[in-house]
């Protein structure tokens, strides 16, 4: 990342989905690097979060059942976006260990046990709420409390009821959506096997018994049916300001989505950078 003044300066070089905090005043420039590509951003409050990087990040995810679709929005739910990405890329199973129709799905805990231990414990701070509304295929982290998110994702029913997503993000502040399962995945999203809700609300897999050293045993030997996300591979990088430009990840040309409501007018004042 470079400000720009009468000469370019480095101000620092980060990995891929870091944040960092950074002194500057309103009216202040810099640039970065990203993917090939260099943004501009001008500072135009005090205290702005800019989110660096696409508007748009398509992932593929295969599982037991099919492919799922997903497109990533960083401006929702920076923190979570981040992590997200930064999960998938570590090319890992994960079991889909609380399915539950009407409601949700939830998956997270890694099939390697070292990185299951190192993130439940790695805590992201929370994003703010943008206001963006829950619907059928919308992600987000689950979480216990105040700035607990680590790895567990969850991805709303195809069928879940209007009370149910008007829930999501009200009692759990937390829960801000980072992205959704496109239309056309949700079929798959409806095929993973229910073994239900977790203890106490119901029978499914315990996940504190996931966490332990033979986590997955145990879901082999008491859920041998469960679904499972077997890898993600990140797929394009698309600003939307730019119809068509993909991040050079790939070589090949993909048209702009269709802009959500949701995403609206989303110009956020924001305070820290991604």
């Amino acid at each position: 990342m470079f400000w720009i003044d009468d000469e370019e300066h480095l101000v620092a070089q980060m990995e891929p989905y870091e944040h960092m905090e950074v002194d500057t005043e309103e009216g202040h420039s810099f640039y970065y690097i990203l993917k090939g590509n260099r943004y501009e951003v001008e500072v135009t409050e005090d205290t702005e979060v800019h989110v660096m990087g696409t508007d748009t990040v398509k992932v593929v995810c295969s599982t037991s059942t099919g492919d799922m679709h997903i497109s990533v929005k960083p401006h929702w739910s920076p923190f979570g976006a981040a992590r997200f990405l930064q999960l998938i890329e570590m090319d890992i199973t994960m079991d889909l260990n609380r399915v539950v129709k009407g409601f949700l799905t939830q998956f997270g805990i890694s099939s390697d046990f070292d990185l299951r231990t190192e993130y439940r414990e790695s805590t992201i701070r929370d994003d703010e709420d943008f206001g963006i509304e829950f619907h059928p295929g919308f992600m987000s982290f689950a979480g216990s409390g105040e700035n607990s998110r680590t790895a567990e994702v969850f991805v709303v029913m195809p069928d879940t009821p209007l009370e149910q997503l008007a829930y999501f993000g009200d009692e759990n502040p937390w829960e801000t959506p980072f992205g959704f399962v496109e239309p056309e995945s949700l079929e798959t999203v409806g095929t993973w096997y229910e073994y239900g809700d977790m203890p106490p609300w119901g029978k499914g897999p315990d996940p504190q018994k996931i966490y332990e050293s033979d986590g997955y045993e145990y879901l082999k030997e008491e859920f041998p049916e469960m679904s499972y996300i077997d890898k993600c591979n990140i797929v394009a990088w698309i600003n939307e300001d730019e119809p068509g430009e993909v991040a050079p990840d790939g070589e090949d040309e993909v048209d702009e989505p269709g802009e959500k409501s949701e995403d609206g007018d989303d110009d956020e004042e924001e305070e820290e950078e991604l």
